[in-house]
């Protein structure tokens, strides 16, 4: 995932790879700094059972957002 994210972005702005490289490298580690916070926080709420809840629910948003997405783009 990370090789076509970075080619994507390089596809993007290749006039400033430096910069994109910087980002991509950023937003990935927030992601999992946020994805850990956020984890722990539930699990000390609710337990293992609320982590995967809340990783569910965080599956079916993203699934709902590339669909509704896709929809508008094909029209």
């Amino acid at each position: 995932m990370s090789v076509s994210l970075r080619t994507w972005m390089l596809k993007a702005a290749p006039d400033a790879s430096e910069t994109a490289t910087a980002l991509l490298v950023m937003v990935f580690n927030l992601s999992i700094a946020f994805g850990a916070l956020i984890g722990g926080l539930t699990a000390d709420a609710a337990g293992a059972t609320g982590v995967l809840w809340v990783a569910g629910c965080l599956t079916l948003l993203t699934a709902i957002t590339v669909a509704v997405i896709r929809r508008d783009q094909s029209r």
